[in-house]
């Protein structure tokens, strides 16, 4: 079996029980939403009568794939305020989408949105929210599917039953050229989610009335998966029958799009891991013991609720 490669993304797991006993196991700690707030609506731009609808940006769109999961990312290009001599109509730069496949079928997206300019002159530039123009995520394939944004900010992609098929692992702001920013996910229809940047404010330079000369920019980075499991093998431990569940890296460390892809696709093909008692111990080992090679479980075990389990580290005896 080829050594598995770890997508360079930390942990962000929030489990399909309440978020209190998630944080009762984990020590009164809150696990992250994940979100950032769609920014408000602002007021008519100054020389723009009310009721004219603003233009629409320009973007630029790539195609995303993965095993039966085709999606539509739609980037807004980077307004900048640079011209070339003799030219007062400004421009766009592009935006370009990088897409780094892993070898579990996986995809590391990375993409730039800009927050506006800072005028110097403006006393609120430097304080309160700024958010950037958003992309979009439009759901392609499967055609009767939907999308659904998890508690912990990852983003579900669901067939026609419900059945989860894989998605994208919470959005990260990870670099950003000025103050810090978060990222977050929004669905706003059943095939079509936003991705929204926010900033704690933007540093103005130059005289009073001049912009910056280019908008702060932050990368945003996120995994799109479709596999779960890499392999299910039963087994004798512990005095009975045991399934050594091997989860895909995506599957690991995506959070609950990625537990929830890997229960389906795991109870698909074994049909005895179906009980409670099992998705008590897979859950548990999808919290806390993620890095363990494989996630073993027993169908003859008790079942006596996730919080046993995980107090008995994912093997109660009774």
């Amino acid at each position: 079996m080829t050594p598995a490669v770890r997508p360079r993304l930390r942990p962000r797991l929030a489990l399909g029980v309440s978020g209190a006993l998630a944080a009762v196991l984990l020590g009164g700690c809150s696990l992250p939403d994940g979100a950032a707030p769609a920014p408000s609506s602002s007021s008519p731009a100054e020389g723009v009568a009310s009721g004219t609808p603003a233009p629409e940006p320009e973007v630029s769109t790539q195609t995303l794939a993965a095993d039966g999961i085709e999606m539509l990312l739609s980037v807004p290009l980077t307004e900048t305020d640079e011209t070339d001599e003799g030219d007062e109509s400004g421009g766009a730069t592009d935006a370009p989408v990088t897409v780094t496949p892993d070898e579990d079928g996986s995809s590391r997206v990375a993409f730039v949105l800009a927050l506006p300019a800072a005028s110097a002159g403006d006393a609120d530039a430097t304080s309160g929210p700024v958010a950037a123009p958003p992309a979009t995520l439009d759901l392609v394939s499967p055609a009767d599917g939907s999308l659904v944004r998890n508690s912990d900010g990852s983003l579900s992609v669901l067939d026609a039953a419900g059945t989860t098929l894989g998605g994208f692992s919470a959005p990260e702001a990870t670099e950003a050229s000025g103050p810090a920013a978060r990222a977050g996910v929004v669905v706003v229809e059943p095939t079509r989610a936003e991705v929204h940047v926010q900033a704690e404010g933007a540093a103005a330079s130059g005289a009073p009335g001049e912009t910056s000369p280019t908008p702060q920019s932050v990368t945003v980075t996120t995994w799109l998966g479709a596999q779960g499991v890499r392999s299910a093998t039963w087994g004798e431990r512990e005095g009975g029958r045991s399934l050594a569940v091997d989860p895909t890296p995506w599957a690991r460390l995506s959070g609950m799009v990625g537990e929830a892809t890997a229960w389906a696709q795991l109870v698909a093909s074994e049909p005895e891991a179906g009980s409670r008692t099992m998705r008590d111990q897979f859950d548990c080992h999808a919290l806390g013991a993620t890095d363990k090679a494989t996630w073993n479980l027993e169908p003859w075990r008790p079942d006596v609720g996730f919080l046993a389990t995980a107090a008995a580290r994912c093997n109660p005896t009774g």
